[in-house]
């Protein structure tokens, strides 16, 4: 018998930089016969309201260097953005989703009723959070048939919270991990879909580690859509012993960071 696509909806955040390198290998990969996206939304970048308080918190981490780098980054996305017809240059995520014909939408508060009832009216088999910014509740985890999923760069529970591919790496641990979980009301807890361990290549220069967890992050959700398709999931509980929560780093870290001879850009 074949089997229905499954219907999933994405919610992720602003991010000119890592998550574009998510979406290009994600929909690259994507089979429409077996999944139907019926939308990816867009959360605040950090859940940062206003343009000055994410100013702030990335100047605090990246110092006056590299953050003067990323603006110069940041400037030129934006521009290619209004200058170039989108046929030339997809490189956002907006201009991505509508390339291949899925809607997309900028939402302040995944929480709000009315998003939620928009949701649920779409009959949904699977939400997933690629980078959301914001913590789901309870009415909103509710909406999927199957499971509201979470991709983290990290592994869980040890890494839970902010910038974990940062974390692993200012802990040297030899691997990044990979996971994808149920979500709960708690953050990054819930039943482990599936772990992986990635060694990287270069591992000196924490944003080429971050695309390359992107990638690796978007081979790693097209296989477990699969498997949900295929009716091969295996839920696995997490140890909550282990648990640690990591909150976004601040100036001492990324010193500390530059010391064991990382770079941050």
């Amino acid at each position: 018998m074949t089997r229905q696509p499954l219907r999933i909806h994405i919610i992720t955040e602003e991010d000119p930089f890592y998550l574009p390198v998510f979406f290009r290998e994600f929909f690259a990969r994507l089979s429409r016969h077996r999944f139907v996206v019926t939308g990816v939304d867009i959360t605040p970048p950090l859940n940062q309201q206003s343009r000055q308080g994410l100013a702030r918190k990335l100047y605090n981490f990246y110092g006056p260097v590299d953050f003067v780098r990323l603006g110069l980054r940041y400037a030129a996305v934006k521009a290619k953005d209004r200058l170039v017809p989108p046929a030339l240059w997809a490189g956002t995520i907006s201009r991505i989703v509508t390339r291949e014909g899925v809607a997309s939408s900028v939402v302040p508060n995944v929480n709000a009723p009315e998003y939620v009832d928009r949701l649920r009216a779409l009959d949904l088999d699977l939400l997933i959070s690629v980078a959301a910014s914001q913590i789901f509740k309870k009415d909103l985890l509710s909406v999927p048939r199957l499971a509201a999923i979470n991709l983290h760069t990290g592994t869980l529970p040890q890494y839970r919270g902010m910038f974990p591919v940062f974390w692993q790496l200012y802990d040297r641990q030899p691997e990044i991990g990979l996971t994808i979980h149920t979500m709960t009301t708690d953050i990054d807890l819930g039943e482990v879909l599936l772990h992986e361990n990635v060694k990287v290549g270069d591992r000196g220069n924490l944003d080429g580690v971050i695309r390359e967890m992107k990638r690796r992050g978007a081979a790693a959700m097209i296989e477990l859509l699969q498997r949900y398709q295929d009716d091969a999931i295996k839920p696995e509980p997490m140890d909550r012993g282990q648990a640690a929560y990591r909150t976004f780093p601040g100036r001492a870290h990324a010193l500390a960071f530059r010391k064991m001879g990382y770079r941050l850009l």
